[in-house]
């Protein structure tokens, strides 16, 4: 006889504790039950604008700070759906871009536009934080040393193991903390909104 039958209490704890994992769990899945119709059925006209990242890869914890010096890392990542930028010391033209059609995606997001934020990873924090204050509401400046970006950018580099190189993408990371989907810089930002408005139609989280 083992530990369940012999106390039904364990039971009944352990069933409270999959009915749980399977409500937080059933929205993801949703989303990737989407992503995998969508994959399958790119010859019926069906398709993602985006590029999925296959298997979706979750962040290690990363060490940044925004331009007040507050610690920024995995746990705000994980508060939301994210966009993530990565731009050098300066913002260039390309930069520029992205960034202004990774606001403009938020915004058409409309009610659902808290769920979404916007990152910018930068070596210069405060001039950036300085620099882009029009940029509005929703992006968050951060960044550090080199080895500490570098920690964050690997990681989503080694995610796109077997992909093309994709220069000055935007990476799509989901609340759980996980890398999977990416952008590149010509792409229609109608399009990405496309790509984003189906995740936070089928899935709840964040």
């Amino acid at each position: 006889m083992n530990e369940t039958t012999k106390n039904p209490s364990v039971a009944v704890s352990r069933g409270k504790m999959l009915l749980l994992m399977g409500i937080y769990a059933a929205p993801l899945v949703a989303a990737w039950l989407w992503f995998a119709y969508v994959k399958n059925n790119e010859g019926a006209g069906v398709r993602v604008n985006g590029e999925l990242i296959t298997p979706a890869v979750p962040i290690e914890p990363f060490s940044l700070a925004d331009a007040a010096g507050r610690e920024w890392g995995l746990d705000n990542v994980k508060q939301t759906w994210s966009l993530v930028y990565f731009a050098g010391e300066q913002c260039d033209e390309i930069c520029e871009k992205s960034l202004y059609n990774m606001r403009q995606v938020r915004l058409s997001t409309g009610r659902r536009m808290d769920r979404l934020q916007r990152v910018l990873v930068t070596p210069q924090v405060r001039k950036m934080d300085a620099l882009l204050k029009e940029a509005g509401e929703g992006l968050a400046v951060v960044g550090g040393t080199g080895e500490q970006i570098d920690t964050l950018a690997l990681q989503i580099k080694q995610a796109q193991t077997g992909m093309t190189d994709c220069i000055n993408c935007t990476y799509m990371v989901d609340p759980f903390g996980n890398v999977m989907m990416r952008f590149a810089p010509d792409l229609d930002p109608k399009k990405m909104l496309k790509d984003v408005m189906h995740l936070l139609k089928v899935s709840r989280i964040g």
